[in-house]
Protein backbone atom coordinates (compact mmCIF):
# COMPACT_ATOMS: atom_id res chain seq x y z
CA UNK A 1 0.00 0.00 0.00
CA UNK A 2 2.53 2.46 0.99
CA UNK A 3 4.17 1.64 -2.68
CA UNK A 4 1.53 3.49 -4.17
CA UNK A 5 1.55 6.57 -1.91
CA UNK A 6 4.85 6.83 -2.75
CA UNK A 7 4.24 5.96 -6.36
CA UNK A 8 1.62 8.41 -6.34
CA UNK A 9 3.54 11.19 -4.86
CA UNK A 10 6.56 10.62 -7.33
CA UNK A 11 4.16 11.44 -10.40
CA UNK A 12 3.00 14.80 -8.29
CA UNK A 13 6.28 15.80 -7.93
CA UNK A 14 6.48 14.84 -11.67
CA UNK A 15 4.24 16.75 -12.60
CA UNK A 16 5.18 20.25 -10.81
CA UNK A 17 8.45 20.38 -12.23
CA UNK A 18 6.90 20.05 -15.94
CA UNK A 19 4.68 22.53 -15.23
CA UNK A 20 7.42 25.01 -13.45
CA UNK A 21 9.56 24.10 -16.46
CA UNK A 22 6.47 25.13 -18.60
CA UNK A 23 6.14 28.37 -16.86
CA UNK A 24 9.86 29.01 -17.00
CA UNK A 25 9.84 28.36 -20.73
CA UNK A 26 6.74 30.58 -21.65
CA UNK A 27 8.15 33.15 -19.06
CA UNK A 28 11.12 33.12 -21.87
CA UNK A 29 9.17 33.32 -24.76
CA UNK A 30 6.89 35.83 -23.45
CA UNK A 31 10.00 37.73 -22.94
CA UNK A 32 11.97 37.34 -26.13
CA UNK A 33 8.80 38.20 -28.26
CA UNK A 34 8.12 41.30 -26.54
CA UNK A 35 11.25 42.57 -26.48
CA UNK A 36 11.45 41.68 -30.24
CA UNK A 37 8.13 43.81 -30.70
CA UNK A 38 9.69 46.47 -28.32
CA UNK A 39 12.87 47.01 -30.82
CA UNK A 40 10.83 46.85 -33.77
CA UNK A 41 8.46 49.60 -32.92
CA UNK A 42 10.93 51.88 -32.51
CA UNK A 43 9.26 54.11 -30.22
CA UNK A 44 10.98 56.60 -28.26
CA UNK A 45 13.45 55.74 -25.45
CA UNK A 46 10.86 56.41 -22.90
CA UNK A 47 8.15 54.67 -24.16
CA UNK A 48 10.71 51.23 -24.98
CA UNK A 49 11.74 52.29 -21.38
CA UNK A 50 8.29 51.65 -19.62
CA UNK A 51 7.65 48.86 -22.21
CA UNK A 52 10.53 46.56 -20.85
CA UNK A 53 10.25 47.45 -17.32
CA UNK A 54 6.49 45.59 -17.63
CA UNK A 55 7.88 43.07 -19.73
CA UNK A 56 10.20 42.20 -17.11
CA UNK A 57 7.58 42.39 -14.41
CA UNK A 58 5.28 39.50 -16.50
CA UNK A 59 9.13 37.53 -17.14
CA UNK A 60 9.72 37.57 -12.73
CA UNK A 61 6.13 36.45 -12.14
CA UNK A 62 6.45 33.45 -14.73
CA UNK A 63 10.14 33.16 -12.70
CA UNK A 64 8.70 32.87 -9.68
CA UNK A 65 5.76 31.25 -9.94
CA UNK A 66 8.38 28.20 -11.43
CA UNK A 67 10.61 28.33 -8.64
CA UNK A 68 7.79 27.74 -6.37
CA UNK A 69 6.78 24.78 -7.78
CA UNK A 70 9.93 23.54 -8.23
CA UNK A 71 10.42 24.06 -4.69
CA UNK A 72 7.35 21.65 -4.07
CA UNK A 73 8.63 19.04 -6.17
CA UNK A 74 12.02 19.13 -4.34
CA UNK A 75 10.08 18.70 -0.94
CA UNK A 76 8.22 15.87 -1.95
CA UNK A 77 11.08 14.31 -3.36
CA UNK A 78 12.84 14.71 -0.05
CA UNK A 79 10.00 12.76 1.56
CA UNK A 80 9.96 9.79 -0.89
CA UNK A 81 13.83 9.43 -0.68
CA UNK A 82 12.75 9.18 3.11
CA UNK A 83 9.68 6.90 2.71
CA UNK A 84 12.34 4.84 0.03
CA UNK A 85 15.25 4.36 2.51
CA UNK A 86 16.33 1.30 3.64
CA UNK A 87 16.53 1.16 7.60
CA UNK A 88 19.63 0.65 8.77
CA UNK A 89 21.26 -0.84 6.01
CA UNK A 90 22.85 2.35 4.62
CA UNK A 91 25.09 5.27 6.27
CA UNK A 92 23.07 8.20 6.85
CA UNK A 93 25.80 10.53 5.12
CA UNK A 94 26.02 8.12 2.35
CA UNK A 95 22.56 7.62 2.01
CA UNK A 96 20.01 9.25 -1.27
CA UNK A 97 18.14 10.17 2.08
CA UNK A 98 21.26 12.88 2.98
CA UNK A 99 22.07 13.69 -0.71
CA UNK A 100 18.50 14.75 -1.13
CA UNK A 101 18.03 16.57 1.66
CA UNK A 102 21.15 18.58 1.41
CA UNK A 103 19.99 19.12 -2.17
CA UNK A 104 16.64 20.48 -1.18
CA UNK A 105 18.46 22.68 1.65
CA UNK A 106 21.03 24.25 -1.15
CA UNK A 107 17.93 24.61 -3.67
CA UNK A 108 15.70 26.61 -0.98
CA UNK A 109 18.73 28.90 -0.01
CA UNK A 110 19.26 29.86 -3.77
CA UNK A 111 15.57 29.92 -4.63
CA UNK A 112 15.00 32.56 -1.09
CA UNK A 113 17.68 34.75 -2.38
CA UNK A 114 16.57 34.98 -5.99
CA UNK A 115 12.47 35.52 -4.79
CA UNK A 116 13.92 37.73 -2.49
CA UNK A 117 15.86 39.77 -4.89
CA UNK A 118 13.23 39.06 -7.78
CA UNK A 119 10.14 40.20 -5.25
CA UNK A 120 12.15 43.39 -4.44
CA UNK A 121 12.98 44.48 -8.33
CA UNK A 122 9.56 43.67 -9.20
CA UNK A 123 7.91 45.56 -6.14
CA UNK A 124 10.49 48.52 -6.97
CA UNK A 125 9.46 48.30 -11.02
CA UNK A 126 5.94 48.52 -10.14
CA UNK A 127 6.18 51.60 -7.65
CA UNK A 128 8.07 53.41 -9.91
CA UNK A 129 7.21 53.85 -13.09
CA UNK A 130 8.79 55.73 -15.64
Amino acid sequence: MIEHVVSFFEVVAYAADIFGLTLLVLGFARGAVGWVRVEIAREPWERRFRALRKLRCVMGIHILYALELMIVSDIIDSFVAVARAEDGYEDFFHSGVFYSLVQLGMIVIIRTLIDYFLDRELRELHENPV
